[in-house]
């Protein structure tokens, strides 16, 4: 090659450089600065679309699980005041009775000669003082001797009540009125006031006790409706109320003792069944939101809030979930609203846009995100 064609070349290769440090930046195609620098893009500039829901509110309540046995609303296990011969039973099993209805009946002769002698010893203690009463004014007997008499006669009464009194407990009556169980003695036995005769139930209402555990306590009030199901009667549910609450936990078992009544006109039940108890429990109320609007990171739960077109970062416990949705302890109100979707581009203070799931998931797959 010759000397004026190499000179020629490098002559070339000088203005190839000196063109590519100058105006490199737009043979590269950059206006100053490195590949990608400069100001945001116009879209990392728009608003995120996003999908939201409102802030709920709901109870964090609970649905107890127990069991039961269930008792009559009252109930007894009759015996006689008195011990003697059986003369008569006035009950069978399963007889509706009320109260004051004679059961059984006790020999009662000499109760019955009692009372008649105790009436002759009034009649005769009224007729002596009524005598005395009208000798007394002329002198014939002493103002003392009057007042003997009308003591005697307020002791014969005295006589005639006990004697009335011993002559009555020779009959068992109904305390109350309910359902008879099967008699216990037969007629003719010789029975003491330790003899059990029979029953006594009154079921028209049943009364169901369980235990409730000491962390559930709080939330069993009076009056709370509560269904129960017994395995004597399956397929079949019945509702109830609370009536009674224990006054104290036992420090033992480390629950409460809890007393339902339930209607039982129909007299479909028996005291003594087993049941099955299902007892919603009061709560505090919570907001509650969607569960995939729930979001983690080193710091704990947390959703995106919309407050002013914006988005806001709002820190919260979770309490229970339940069916999609999540009950929180967090500073939220009711029908604020929250990012349910699209929260992947969110930070704190990103302005956002309100739209339909299908506009953030076309959004999505533009930005391949």
């Amino acid at each position: 090659m010759s000397v004026a064609r190499q000179l020629a070349l490098l002559a070339g290769l000088v203005a190839v450089v000196v063109v590519g440090w100058f105006g490199g930046d737009t043979l590269f195609g950059r206006e100053g600065g490195e590949p990608g620098a400069g100001g945001p893009s116009e879209e990392a500039a728009a608003p995120a679309p996003v999908v939201v829901e409102e802030v709920r509110f709901a109870s964090d309540a609970a649905v107890l699980d127990a069991v039961g046995t269930g008792i009559a609303r009252a109930a007894v296990e009759l015996y006689p005041q008195a011990a003697g011969r059986v003369t008569a039973v006035r009950f069978r099993a399963g007889q509706e009775v009320a109260a004051g209805d004679p059961l059984l009946r006790l020999d009662a002769d000499a109760e019955e000669l009692a009372v008649a002698l105790a009436r002759v010893n009034i009649d005769a203690a009224r007729q002596r003082l009524e005598r005395y009463e009208r000798a007394a004014p002329s002198g014939a007997v002493s103002t003392s001797e009057v007042d003997t008499a009308r003591t005697e006669l307020s002791a014969a009464r005295i006589e005639l009540a006990q004697a009335e009194l011993a002559l009555r407990r020779r009959t068992l009556v109904a305390p109350f009125a309910g359902v008879t169980g099967i008699p216990e003695v037969d007629v003719g036995d010789r029975i003491t006031e330790s003899t059990m005769v029979g029953t006594l139930d009154d079921r028209d209402v049943l009364l169901v006790d369980f235990e409730v555990p000491e962390a559930f306590a709080y939330g069993v009030a009076q009056g709370g409706e509560l269904t129960l199901t017994t395995w004597a009667r399956p397929g079949e549910t019945f509702t109830g109320e609370v009536a009674s609450i224990g006054s104290r936990i036992d420090e033992v078992s480390r629950t409460l003792r809890v007393r339902a009544a339930v209607p039982n006109d129909d007299d479909r039940l028996r005291p003594g069944m087993s049941f099955s108890i299902r007892l919603p429990l009061a709560g505090e109320r919570f907001p509650s939101v969607p569960s995939i609007a729930v979001q983690w990171d080193r710091e704990g739960a947390f959703v995106w809030r919309v407050a002013e077109g914006a988005a806001e970062q709002v820190f919260a416990s979770v309490l229970k979930r339940a069916e999609g949705w999540v009950l929180l302890d967090a500073p939220l109100a009711a029908g604020d609203l929250v990012v349910v979707e699209g929260v992947q581009r969110l930070r704190p203070g990103r302005a956002v846009e309100v739209v339909g799931s299908e506009v953030v998931a076309e959004a999505g797959v533009r930005r391949g995100t």
